[in-house]
């Protein structure tokens, strides 16, 4: 069977070919990637569907995806236990990148996937930090330059895992030295100077003992400074001298130590913009410069969150058995959207084995209010037709205004699913769209209207 080819455009304009594809993510010793073909995909516990889900819960052919130049729909072929597209049972619905489909007890997500990546699978990065396809596509370059002394700025939301990924270069780096860790926004402007660079018994009031600093402490190791951009503006020009001339002189002395230590920063945005904000130096920006890896929000990462859920409910539970995972549950958690990524999900299972540590398997009656309401019932309508057309219209869909998609999560109060299954795009490209309109805040837009 063939299979439809597109293209995208990447973040430096060039054009990238990309194929659709079903990422199955849960049970997960059923993980599997299998690209969408034109023309009709059988899907089925049948060894002879064109893919074969082998679960008892399926009809031996269970479902058919129609691939067409209008657009990809999946029909229900009679099954037993039904096809789910968005937590909502249809007989029929259009698939896009990032819906989530489910036959019985299978779960999968809808991907476009590059065509030189298209393999790759789930890992353990080191204990605690955990990886999908998505993020170990983003991860390769920086293992690659972990070895050398390169600096690494790492961008991305709160939460997604900005500290794990220093301490996982770290790892990779090989350096004997400790690892550093510092919150650059919990350092008080009058001791920053001190904090990183050390100092002298005496030197000021209060030092009643010396203190080696930060860069010292991480002395054949790696320094991480979390939320680079909050050190006060009076430290930049001597955080880029101690970085250019490796030393560091401490409050106090007057003969500079040398120091060897690798640089990871991290921001919550692009700190070049920050750069054309003024907030950062033109010449620490150019200094830090070496690598950058964004790391995406856990809402463009759907199709890893059932894995990242599981290997944490194994990391977090403190005897076994470790209870299973029902379908359900599974489902839901894709239907969310995370606004606090990864940290968010370590804290959902925090509360359901402090709640549910007795409970055998977790099922979606035992998640918390907001998550087992996320995005259901979010189909959008099939028009029938002789071959079974979709009513999408993916010229349109693809040219949506960003004011207009807009105005639809206003409408639809903030749930970006609903939004998103209202303009017939997938969450990834409206999320993309609400990018072109500065300021939107969703979460803003999740909170009921104030009465008068």
């Amino acid at each position: 069977m063939k299979t439809t080819v597109q293209s995208q455009k990447t973040a430096d304009g060039s054009s990238a070919r990309t194929v659709l594809a079903i990422r199955w993510i849960f049970p997960e010793h059923l993980a599997a990637l299998n690209p969408i073909a034109s023309g009709i995909t059988s899907l089925g516990r049948d060894p002879d569907c064109d893919i074969f889900l082998a679960s008892d819960q399926l009809s031996r052919r269970h479902a058919e995806i129609e691939s067409t130049q209008e657009g990809i729909l999946i029909h229900d072929r009679n099954s037993r236990n039904g096809i789910f597209v968005q937590g909502a049972r249809v007989s029929a619905a259009p698939l896009t990148a990032g819906s989530i489909v489910r036959l019985a007890d299978v779960l999968g997500v809808v991907v476009e996937v590059p065509i030189d990546s298209f393999a790759g699978g789930f890992a353990t990065v080191l204990p605690g930090y955990f990886a999908g396809p998505n993020l170990m596509r983003q991860l390769g370059p920086v293992r690659k330059a972990a070895p050398s002394d390169l600096p690494i700025i790492v961008q991305g939301e709160t939460g997604t895992g900005k500290e794990g990924l220093a301490r996982a270069i770290h790892l990779w780096s090989g350096r004997s030295g400790p690892f550093v860790a510092v919150n650059c926004a919990a350092v008080p402007e009058a001791l920053a100077e001190g904090e990183l660079f050390g100092y002298r018994k005496g030197s000021f009031t209060g030092a009643d003992r010396a203190n080696a600093g930060h860069f010292r402490s991480a002395h054949g190791g790696t320094l991480f400074l979390d939320e680079v951009l909050e050190l006060p503006a009076s430290i930049q020009p001597k955080l880029l001298r101690a970085l250019e001339q490796r030393e560091v002189v401490p409050l106090g002395e007057s003969t500079p130590v040398p120091v060897d230590v690798r640089i990871v920063v991290a921001a919550q945005g692009p700190l070049r913009k920050e750069v054309e904000d003024g907030r950062m130096r033109k010449d620490l920006f150019a200094r830090l410069d070496g690598l950058t890896i964004e790391l995406p929000p856990l809402r463009e990462r759907i199709d890893e969150i059932p894995f990242l859920f599981t290997q944490i409910l194994m990391a977090r539970a403190k005897a076994p058995p470790v209870p299973g995972v029902d379908v359900g549950l599974a489902e839901q958690l894709c239907l969310y959207d995370w606004p606090f990524n990864v940290r968010e999900l370590d804290l959902l299972v925090r509360q359901l084995l402090a709640l549910h540590n007795d409970e055998p398997v977790l099922r979606r009656g035992h998640l918390p209010g907001r998550y087992r309401t996320a995005g259901t019932g979010t189909i959008p309508p099939v028009t029938p037709g002789g071959s079974g057309a979709t009513a999408i219209d993916h010229s349109k869909a693809e040219s949506v205004d960003p004011d207009h998609a807009l105005a639809v999560l206003r409408a639809n109060h903030g749930n970006v699913a609903r939004a998103a299954a209202a303009l017939r795009i997938s969450r990834q490209k409206l999320y993309r769209l609400l990018e072109e309109k500065d300021g939107v805040d969703i979460e803003q837009l999740r909170k009921p209207p104030k009465s008068d």
